[in-house]
């Protein structure tokens, strides 16, 4: 019975030893902090303030990857760069009393930045701005207040409305009743408009299924075709046949509405193809169309070698 009075008392006194080993000091709660993201463009000639919290961290993105972190006062501020995020530098403050220091990035291709660091401490006297988040773009970066924002970007990279592509299809599909060249049997086929665009050519094309059964569409060839090409030597049927020799032309896109067309289906497309420097006088353009079951029948039709440019009214001619 003594015993087990002792091992009561002992915990009585144990316990209420414990509770008062709470920390002394408590985060900043949300009231404490305005959080701010900025954007800013990267200068050599500025230094921009940071301004802290403690049990805040502040990220700082860099439009590339960083090479260098550098803190003034490491005792009274925390930088921290991983190479799993590359851009990313994270800074805190870690002392709860107030400090004052400065950051230096550097990144790979020789960009720097110079913060000045900013910690009130954690005493409270009311919401305060601290930034959460500042995100540094290049000069000539598109961001609102950008010293470079007038700069006209690469034509290539900003593009208006379609493209000539796109438009020659678009048109072609417009097309109600185009003027079909029945070849094998198999498809007919029907070319629409032709257009240069700098040193390749459109050309825009509709295909139909002739058969009574599915077909499927290969992809469009374009040849340079020669009909003067004699026939063998070696075999006495064809010594005094003429046939079309031709070389293939490199295609560089090509597009179908449709590529299985069922019976009386119509497919539309548009292939881009780089025009050969000059030909000769018997030589010329032709677009092949088959289908993957009569791949040995395909049906062409004939190209012009020069087409007109994109820059004038493209209309049909069908």
């Amino acid at each position: 019975m003594k015993r087990k009075l002792a091992s009561l008392i002992f915990l009585g006194v144990v316990v209420p030893a414990m509770a008062q080993q709470a920390p002394s000091r408590s985060p900043a709660t949300t009231n404490d902090v305005a959080p701010v993201i900025s954007k800013l463009t990267i200068s050599p000639d500025t230094v921009t303030d940071l301004r802290l919290k403690p049990f805040y961290a502040a990220t700082i993105r860099m439009p590339e990857a960083v090479s260098s972190v550098v803190v003034g006062a490491p005792t009274l501020f925390l930088a921290e760069h991983s190479e799993h995020e590359p851009d990313l530098v994270v800074v805190k403050p870690i002392t709860a009393d107030p400090a004052v220091s400065n950051l230096l990035i550097a990144t790979k291709s020789g960009l720097v930045v110079s913060l000045r660091l900013l910690s009130d401490g954690s005493a409270s006297g009311g919401a305060k701005p601290v930034d959460f988040v500042l995100i540094y773009k290049r000069r000539g970066s598109f961001l609102i207040g950008a010293v470079d924002e007038t700069q006209t970007p690469p034509a290539r990279t900003v593009q208006a409305g379609p493209t000539p592509y796109e438009l020659a299809l678009r048109e072609q599909m417009q097309v109600s009743s185009p003027a079909w060249k029945n070849g094998s049997g198999v498809i007919a086929a029907s070319m629409g408009i032709v257009t240069g665009d700098g040193d390749d050519v459109l050309v825009a094309f509709s295909v139909l299924n002739n058969t009574s059964h599915w077909v499927e569409l290969l992809p469009p060839q374009v040849e340079l075709a020669n009909p003067n090409g004699k026939g063998s030597k070696n075999n006495t049927e064809d010594r005094n046949t003429k046939k079309v020799l031709a070389d293939r032309v490199a295609v560089r896109e090509f597009r179908f509405t449709e590529q299985k067309l069922a019976p009386g289906a119509r497919a539309d497309g548009v292939v881009r193809f780089e025009r050969p420097d000059f030909k000769q006088h018997q030589e010329h353009l032709q677009l092949v169309l088959a289908t993957a079951d009569a791949v040995n029948r395909p049906l062409l039709l004939e190209l012009p070698f020069t087409a007109q440019p994109t820059t004038a009214n493209l209309k049909s001619g069908n």
